[in-house]
């Protein structure tokens, strides 16, 4: 009996071992690496849209024609990054500046010249050839529920 009772608290223990091992925090998968982020990325589009009180109120997409210098972002291997965007109906161009780092799945941008505004994104998608990240944030003020999704998507 001593011996049945013994192989069992075993069998549990080992069972308990490999369910235990197997409960880690999922949410920060690794999505392909900083190496992989280093390099210029031509913008493809961008969305954003805004609820409130769990009704739309806000869903625009803006297209930046597949990859043309529309709209640009340089991840350089010091940590800084360069944002590029043309304005298509003046012709202007205005550069964004900020370092930034990368970490599992999460992008951290910090605008340099916005007092250090700093930004969270999750990658969705990195290959060689393509870049996909999105920011959701939710707020309440007033008695009012606020909610946001931005998402960029890349190719090089």
């Amino acid at each position: 009996m001593k011996t049945i009772w013994k192989a069992s608290v075993c069998i549990v223990a080992v069972l308990l071992s490999f369910s235990i091992y197997s409960c880690g925090d999922d949410d920060d998968e690794t999505v392909g690496s900083r190496d992989l982020l280093l390099g210029t990325w031509n913008g493809v589009y961008y969305l954003s849209q805004e609820w409130e009180d769990g009704e739309k109120v806000s869903d625009s997409k803006e297209d930046f024609v597949n990859g043309t210098n529309r709209y640009s972002i340089e991840f350089k291997e010091d940590g800084t990054y360069v944002e590029k965007d043309v304005y298509n109906s003046s012709g202007s161009t205005n550069y964004y500046h900020g370092t930034w780092s990368y970490s599992g799945n999460k992008l951290t941008l910090i605008d340099t010249e916005e007092d250090n505004y700093t930004e969270v994104w999750t990658v969705t998608t990195m290959t060689e050839n393509e870049l996909v990240y999105e920011l959701r944030e939710k707020e309440k003020e007033d008695g009012t529920t606020y909610e946001y999704y931005e998402q960029h998507a890349f190719t090089r």
